[in-house]
């Protein structure tokens, strides 16, 4: 699954809602989703089944429908990796808080929070919640070491997982390099590429690749926060400023604090120098 369009993506049984602000068209035939076998009036609300680390996710049918598979499940991931977090809860009642707190070896790195919506005034039998965890192209991706994400429901810490965060080497780039050549109008992997080459030390090559990722896709925050801080390092202020201000303009993600955060942090930095 493209990590672009899933900043957040959590799905009930029979119906999958992805909640962000790009959406693929939902045809009639999806709006009517299966009746939900009503869970056992005792069984306790809000229980956490299980956390998934995995380096990418599939959704068993169209539009996410059913339950999500993490692909290549592990705890152990490069810093060229996407890394996603896969949390299934049952009896999931609607509107509660279902917060994931990502923390580094030097603190913590940011939190995104999303509330379950209304099914039929019934609690969702099962719910997945899929977070990838955007690391690679902002100031985090060389924070290696041992990570933590802490699933909190309501505001009550319910699980605490772990996964290491290792430096990649040229390796990994080629796999990158790999899929981009089997779809080079892809975005998503054009930045990621970029990002990588910037992060292994080949900046003139990674920023083409950052610009060109935005000219493919001009309105997700994370391209330009990526090319901003590598011209930032760079000694090129101006540029990084109006990359910055940019990312500020753009919405439609739960990610949107934290870009906003990230982007006013280096925009106070470059302000002050």
């Amino acid at each position: 699954m493209d990590g672009r369009y899933a900043a957040i993506l959590i799905v009930g049984t029979g119906l999958a809602l992805a909640l962000q602000g790009w959406a693929p068209p939902v045809p009639a035939t999806a709006q009517s989703a299966p009746a939900q076998t009503v869970p056992t009036p005792n069984l306790p609300p809000n229980q956490l089944a299980s956390v998934v680390m995995a380096k990418g996710i599939k959704s068993s049918a169209l539009f996410g429908q059913g339950d999500l598979t993490p692909e290549e499940p592990t705890t152990t991931f490069f810093n060229t990796d996407l890394p996603y977090a896969v949390v299934k809860v049952k009896t999931l009642e609607a509107n509660t808080a279902v917060t994931l707190r990502v923390s580094d070896p030097s603190g913590p790195a940011f939190t995104i929070e999303a509330k379950a919506p209304q099914h039929k005034d019934k609690p969702w039998e099962t719910f997945d919640i899929a977070l990838p965890l955007y690391i690679l192209g902002t100031d985090l991706e060389t924070r290696t070491g041992t990570w933590t994400l802490q699933v909190l429901l309501n505001g009550k810490p319910v699980n605490t997982t772990t996964f290491q965060w290792m430096a990649a080497s040229p390796i990994q780039l080629g796999k990158i390099k790999d899929k981009l050549d089997v779809d080079p109008t892809n975005a998503d992997l054009t930045w990621r590429y970029g990002a990588a080459l910037v992060l292994l030390h080949h900046e003139k090559d990674g920023i083409a690749q950052l610009q060109n990722a935005i000219k493919l896709d001009p309105k997700y925050a994370l391209y330009y926060i990526s090319l901003g801080r590598v011209y930032e390092r760079e000694g090129h202020p101006a540029d990084a400023i109006k990359m910055f201000q940019t990312a500020l303009a753009q919405h439609g993600s739960f990610y949107d604090t934290v870009y906003s955060n990230w982007a006013q942090a280096h925009l106070a930095h470059l302000k002050a120098h």
